[in-house]
């Protein structure tokens, strides 16, 4: 009770600050409080973050989700927000040690021959601890924290209380169902036998890949809350030795892992941040891709696959018409939706981004920035935009996932980026290469 009166005290002092702005703003005028403006977005930011850090669990899920998709909140947000995605703080041992003992019994670590009470990762629902077996096998213990499946249904209720609100405030529609999506993904995160049928799934799906490593289950050491994986050594993805070369052949085994998932078997790994992938080398020195975490394991409607196909091999063959139709074949047109109008806004924006030259993606300047947003094609029309547009199902998970990987081949491949690297994939499929 007390951590959900401090997250409604949290957000109610937000929107206090706010409704504090707007009334000097009709008092003033825009113009004289244009630069208090910026202020109160920047302190408020800084405040959510903070807030979300100390509330921990969903909250900083939440925010975590926020930094990438929030581009309907103010630019002071994302900064803000992606301090979330850095290390979480663990929990003290003595903390998770009930789960285990829920699992394996009053002596939980008598069923390990070693096990490391220092974790050696933490996220924001579980955290995870080195071990070896009985037989002398080297283990990653998953751990979720006790009682978290009750504090994401107190917490996702604070959020369904205050998210009219937000909607208001910010004037974006699809909140509700950006919740919605975000309590599905909860869901299946804290599903640990969920989790395990998305590694066998990926498992098959890259047998025989010698470039991509996918943890092996021991399932006698797994139970209601705790994952027991092989222990897979390597660095993570953007610590990994080398030179651009070698950056830009980690970067395509990635991608080329993202197409596959998604284009052959319709899912894709829905969390693909730095901390999520480890690197390690091959008796030849060649990059080996160590895949972690299948919590967020997402399926792809044929819909979505087609239209981003669709979308991808019309920028190849700078179609604007094809681009569009992908977009509508995604599911983005609301029905009764005003396809003139948003055709309008597509082809105007697509025109600025043909103009854009991008020589290193890592560091895009704060005019490319602008351009890549659409700003300009949507300044003043963004409320009427977004009444024609419908969010697909689903799509939540894609774009979070395709900006968090956009901005980590960006890290590892800056010359290339994203585009440059999903090119001759691309060429291919359109060849009927497959993906």
């Amino acid at each position: 009770m007390l951590r959900s009166l401090r997250a409604l005290l949290l957000f109610w002092t937000i929107f206090a600050s706010y409704g504090v702005q707007w009334l000097a703003e009709k008092l003033l005028g825009e113009r004289r409080t244009a630069a208090r403006n910026q202020r109160v977005h920047e302190r408020n930011a800084e405040r959510l973050a903070g807030g979300f850090m100390r509330l921990r669990g969903v909250f900083i899920k939440l925010g975590q989700v926020l930094s990438v998709v929030g581009g309907f909140l103010p630019a002071a947000y994302g900064r803000a927000l992606e301090k979330l995605q850095d290390k979480v703080p663990p929990h003290r041992f003595a903390e998770v040690l009930p789960r285990l003992r829920e699992a394996f019994g009053d002596d939980p670590l008598r069923a390990f021959e070693t096990f490391d009470e220092t974790p050696i990762a933490a996220a924001s629902l579980a955290q995870v601890h080195r071990a070896t077996t009985r037989d002398g096998r080297e283990v990653a213990v998953k751990i979720l924290y006790p009682d978290v499946r009750e504090l994401i249904r107190r917490d996702l209720g604070v959020l369904r209380s205050v998210e009219p609100v937000v909607r208001t405030v910010f004037g974006f529609i699809h909140t509700r169902r950006v919740l919605d999506q975000l309590s599905d993904m909860l869901a299946h995160e804290t599903d640990y036998a969920n989790e395990q049928q998305n590694i066998l799934r990926m498992s098959g799906l890259f047998e025989g890949r010698e470039d991509i490593v996918v943890p092996e289950v021991v399932s006698e050491l797994c139970g209601d809350g705790v994952l027991t994986m092989s222990f897979e050594p390597g660095v993570k993805i953007t610590e990994a030795e080398g030179d651009a070369e070698d950056g830009e052949a980690i970067a395509r085994v990635l991608v080329d892992a993202f197409f596959t998932m998604l284009f052959k078997d319709r899912i894709f790994h829905a969390d693909p941040h730095p901390g999520n992938f480890l690197v390690r080398r091959n008796d030849s020195g060649e990059p080996v891709l160590v895949i972690l975490d299948y919590g967020a394991v997402e399926p792809v409607t044929d819909e979505l696959a087609e239209g981003m196909k669709q979308v991808v091999l019309g920028a190849m063959m700078k179609d604007d018409e094809a681009i569009l139709r992908g977009v509508e074949t995604m599911g983005f047109v609301a029905d009764g939706g005003d396809r003139e109008l948003l055709g309008k806004v597509g082809r105007e924006y697509l025109k600025v981004l043909g103009s854009v030259r991008i020589e290193d993606y890592s560091s895009m300047d704060r005019e490319t920035l602008r351009k890549l947003s659409g700003f300009d094609q949507t300044r003043g029309k963004l409320r009427e935009i977004m009444r024609n547009v419908h969010y697909p199902d689903g799509f939540f998970y894609v774009e979070r996932t395709l900006i968090l990987l956009f901005g980590l081949v960006a890290q590892l491949a800056p010359k290339p980026g994203l585009p440059g690297l999903v090119a001759p994939l691309a060429a291919r499929m359109m060849m009927g290469g497959g993906p």
